[in-house]
Protein backbone atom coordinates (compact mmCIF):
# COMPACT_ATOMS: atom_id res chain seq x y z
CA UNK A 1 0.00 0.00 0.00
CA UNK A 2 1.43 3.33 -0.89
CA UNK A 3 0.93 5.15 2.45
CA UNK A 4 1.32 8.93 0.56
CA UNK A 5 -1.48 8.18 -1.80
CA UNK A 6 -3.13 5.65 0.32
CA UNK A 7 -3.53 3.53 -2.56
CA UNK A 8 -4.12 -0.12 -2.21
CA UNK A 9 -2.81 -1.69 -5.08
CA UNK A 10 -3.87 -5.22 -5.08
CA UNK A 11 -7.80 -3.58 -4.72
CA UNK A 12 -8.34 -4.08 -8.90
CA UNK A 13 -11.02 -6.55 -9.77
CA UNK A 14 -11.74 -7.53 -13.32
CA UNK A 15 -16.20 -7.50 -12.67
CA UNK A 16 -17.21 -8.41 -16.04
CA UNK A 17 -15.74 -9.12 -19.56
CA UNK A 18 -17.69 -10.17 -22.54
CA UNK A 19 -17.56 -9.69 -26.11
CA UNK A 20 -19.38 -6.52 -27.83
CA UNK A 21 -18.57 -5.35 -31.00
CA UNK A 22 -14.67 -4.99 -32.32
CA UNK A 23 -14.01 -4.44 -28.14
CA UNK A 24 -14.52 -6.03 -25.05
CA UNK A 25 -16.83 -4.04 -22.38
CA UNK A 26 -14.56 -3.92 -19.09
CA UNK A 27 -16.11 -3.12 -15.87
CA UNK A 28 -12.57 -2.95 -13.37
CA UNK A 29 -13.20 -1.67 -9.63
CA UNK A 30 -10.57 0.40 -7.84
CA UNK A 31 -9.92 1.39 -4.44
CA UNK A 32 -7.76 4.77 -3.15
CA UNK A 33 -6.90 6.76 -0.62
CA UNK A 34 -7.34 10.46 0.02
CA UNK A 35 -5.65 12.69 -2.53
CA UNK A 36 -5.17 9.69 -4.91
CA UNK A 37 -5.50 11.83 -8.55
CA UNK A 38 -5.18 9.72 -11.61
CA UNK A 39 -3.01 11.01 -14.81
CA UNK A 40 -4.62 13.31 -17.20
CA UNK A 41 -5.39 10.56 -19.84
CA UNK A 42 -7.95 9.79 -22.67
CA UNK A 43 -9.66 7.01 -23.92
CA UNK A 44 -10.76 5.38 -27.41
CA UNK A 45 -14.16 5.04 -25.99
CA UNK A 46 -16.73 6.34 -23.35
CA UNK A 47 -15.74 5.43 -19.50
CA UNK A 48 -18.49 5.02 -17.06
CA UNK A 49 -17.06 5.83 -13.68
CA UNK A 50 -19.61 4.86 -10.57
CA UNK A 51 -18.85 5.33 -7.30
CA UNK A 52 -19.47 2.67 -5.00
CA UNK A 53 -18.14 4.75 -1.80
CA UNK A 54 -16.57 7.96 -0.42
CA UNK A 55 -16.62 11.20 -2.61
CA UNK A 56 -14.13 11.58 -6.07
CA UNK A 57 -14.18 14.67 -8.20
CA UNK A 58 -13.93 14.14 -11.93
CA UNK A 59 -11.85 16.88 -14.08
CA UNK A 60 -13.14 16.08 -17.97
CA UNK A 61 -12.47 18.82 -20.50
CA UNK A 62 -13.67 21.53 -18.70
CA UNK A 63 -16.09 19.90 -16.96
CA UNK A 64 -15.93 19.04 -13.03
CA UNK A 65 -18.29 17.14 -11.18
CA UNK A 66 -18.56 15.10 -7.64
CA UNK A 67 -19.90 12.45 -7.08
CA UNK A 68 -20.77 10.23 -3.82
CA UNK A 69 -22.09 6.86 -3.41
CA UNK A 70 -24.52 5.24 -6.32
CA UNK A 71 -23.51 8.38 -8.64
CA UNK A 72 -22.50 7.81 -11.95
CA UNK A 73 -20.34 9.96 -14.87
CA UNK A 74 -19.67 8.94 -18.42
CA UNK A 75 -16.19 10.68 -19.38
CA UNK A 76 -17.34 11.09 -23.57
CA UNK A 77 -14.87 8.98 -26.01
CA UNK A 78 -11.54 11.25 -26.78
CA UNK A 79 -11.75 13.50 -23.66
CA UNK A 80 -9.19 14.59 -21.46
CA UNK A 81 -10.41 13.64 -18.62
CA UNK A 82 -8.74 12.84 -14.24
CA UNK A 83 -10.36 12.12 -10.89
CA UNK A 84 -9.27 13.04 -7.59
CA UNK A 85 -10.32 10.89 -3.74
CA UNK A 86 -12.30 13.93 -1.66
CA UNK A 87 -12.73 11.41 1.11
CA UNK A 88 -10.44 9.29 3.11
CA UNK A 89 -11.05 5.74 0.78
CA UNK A 90 -13.09 5.73 -2.51
CA UNK A 91 -14.21 2.75 -4.35
CA UNK A 92 -15.46 3.36 -7.92
CA UNK A 93 -16.18 0.63 -10.86
CA UNK A 94 -14.74 2.02 -14.22
CA UNK A 95 -16.49 0.50 -17.30
CA UNK A 96 -15.62 1.14 -21.29
CA UNK A 97 -15.15 -0.64 -24.20
CA UNK A 98 -11.56 -1.97 -24.77
CA UNK A 99 -9.95 -4.17 -27.13
CA UNK A 100 -8.68 -5.90 -24.48
CA UNK A 101 -10.14 -6.25 -20.78
CA UNK A 102 -6.59 -7.53 -19.18
CA UNK A 103 -4.92 -3.77 -20.54
CA UNK A 104 -7.61 -2.09 -19.44
CA UNK A 105 -6.74 -3.62 -16.10
CA UNK A 106 -2.96 -3.27 -16.81
CA UNK A 107 -3.40 0.69 -17.02
CA UNK A 108 -5.64 0.90 -13.94
CA UNK A 109 -3.23 -0.90 -11.83
CA UNK A 110 0.03 0.70 -13.35
CA UNK A 111 -1.45 4.38 -12.37
CA UNK A 112 -1.24 3.17 -8.46
CA UNK A 113 2.35 4.34 -7.48
CA UNK A 114 1.48 7.83 -6.71
CA UNK A 115 2.86 9.60 -4.06
CA UNK A 116 2.84 13.45 -2.68
CA UNK A 117 5.49 16.15 -4.25
CA UNK A 118 7.03 18.86 -2.33
CA UNK A 119 4.38 21.10 -3.59
CA UNK A 120 1.84 18.94 -1.78
CA UNK A 121 0.24 17.80 -5.11
CA UNK A 122 0.28 13.86 -6.25
CA UNK A 123 3.08 13.28 -8.31
CA UNK A 124 4.41 9.59 -9.75
CA UNK A 125 6.36 7.63 -7.04
CA UNK A 126 9.41 7.22 -9.40
CA UNK A 127 10.38 8.02 -13.34
CA UNK A 128 10.29 4.32 -13.44
CA UNK A 129 6.07 3.69 -12.80
CA UNK A 130 5.91 7.04 -15.39
CA UNK A 131 7.57 5.06 -17.65
CA UNK A 132 5.07 2.18 -17.10
CA UNK A 133 2.03 4.18 -16.83
CA UNK A 134 2.65 5.31 -20.36
CA UNK A 135 3.35 1.28 -21.43
CA UNK A 136 0.20 0.18 -20.23
CA UNK A 137 -1.22 3.03 -21.79
CA UNK A 138 -0.29 2.67 -24.99
CA UNK A 139 -1.34 -1.13 -24.89
CA UNK A 140 -4.55 -0.25 -23.49
CA UNK A 141 -5.25 2.26 -26.52
CA UNK A 142 -5.45 4.94 -23.85
CA UNK A 143 -3.63 8.56 -24.62
CA UNK A 144 -1.91 9.87 -21.11
CA UNK A 145 -1.29 13.38 -21.31
CA UNK A 146 0.53 14.34 -18.49
CA UNK A 147 1.19 12.99 -14.63
CA UNK A 148 -1.13 13.10 -11.55
CA UNK A 149 -2.52 16.93 -10.62
CA UNK A 150 -2.62 17.58 -14.19
CA UNK A 151 -5.60 18.74 -15.90
CA UNK A 152 -7.40 19.44 -19.74
CA UNK A 153 -7.89 23.01 -19.03
CA UNK A 154 -4.16 23.44 -17.29
CA UNK A 155 -2.59 21.42 -20.49
CA UNK A 156 -5.39 23.27 -22.97
CA UNK A 157 -6.47 19.86 -24.29
CA UNK A 158 -10.04 19.86 -25.49
CA UNK A 159 -11.98 16.81 -26.81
Amino acid sequence: MDEAAGMDRDSLLELAGASSGPGRVASVERAAGEGFMAPLHAHAGDEAVHVVEGRVTIFAGAEIVTLGPGETFVVAEGVAHTLRVESPRARAVFTTFTASAGRYEDFLRATGPVSVGPSGSPVWATAEDARGVGAAAAAANVTVYGPPGLLAVDARITA
